[in-house]
């Protein structure tokens, strides 16, 4: 079966298979999921649903066991078709802010003064200006994780791979980086896939969210989020009566699926 020309990411009847000492385990599947360009599609459910397995298939890290993936039309590659933030920020300690988010560009060949230009745009963006030339053990947790986001958000490719990137992160500074990162996704329109546990995190993100069943990972629920995606204070959002209906429609289906 033939990808979908008009999909930011299309997976086709896939299933995963991990073979461990015990045995065969079979992590997601079969799942299909079509995904339309400019979408902020988040994955929720519980530990072990084949949520990052899932992120990890799209991202090109392993090949579905059965099944096809593909990112714009073609087969994923690992660095290539997306950008990519991890729950642990994995910056290069010995570089600078600037020089970290700048590794994609400089190996993409572009201009040292467009490097920097653009370097200096993404800090901006993400809630870091001036902040190039200091060292990545001088920021914070948060901060750090601001910088991975910039780091991805360089390269020019239209997909961006966020697993679980706050999950480590004290509330307040979880709910911040959730509000830049709605505000980012917004301005670029690239199409997003995030992985979490929160179900508040996951309608206050999504503009599609997708709930997976215990292992093996299926599809629960696939609901749209009709909430304003721009022009509305954070707060204004969450004391929505909509967004609590939302929250309550997924927290149920989270725990359904889980059983």
């Amino acid at each position: 079966m033939s990808s979908s020309p008009d999909a930011a990411v299309d997976v086709r009847d896939v299933t995963h298979v991990y073979r461990t000492g015990g045995g065969a385990v079979t992590a997601l599947g079969p799942v299909d999921l079509h995904v339309t360009p400019g979408t902020f599609l988040v994955l929720v459910g519980a530990s072990g649903c084949g949520k990052t397995t899932l992120l990890r298939l799209i991202a090109g890290f392993e090949e579905p066991t059965s099944g096809t993936v593909t990112a714009a039309g073609a087969t994923p590659v690992p660095g290539r078709n997306a950008g990519l933030v991890f729950q642990q920020p994995r910056l290069l300690p010995w570089a600078t802010v600037g020089g970290n988010v700048g590794l994609g560009l400089r190996y993409a060949g572009v201009p040292r003064a467009e490097r920097a230009r653009r370097v200096a745009d993404l800090l901006d963006r993400v809630g870091l200006p001036n902040v190039a030339h200091r060292r990545t053990w001088q920021l914070s947790g948060g901060q750090q994780q601001r910088v991975a986001i910039a780091r991805a958000l360089a390269v020019q490719n239209p997909l961006l791979l966020l697993d679980e990137p706050f999950a480590a992160l004290d509330a307040l500074t979880r709910e911040r980086l959730q509000e830049d990162l709605r505000r980012v996704s917004a301005e670029t329109g690239r199409t997003c896939v995030f992985v979490t546990h929160s179900v508040d995190e996951a309608v206050f993100l999504g503009s599609r969210v997708v709930v997976l069943t215990n292992r093996p990972g299926r599809i629960a629920l696939d609901l749209p989020v009709d909430l304003p995606r721009g022009g509305v204070e954070p707060d204004e959002l969450r004391g929505a009566p909509e967004y609590a209906a939302l929250r309550t429609t997924i927290g149920h289906a989270v725990r359904a699926a889980a059983i």
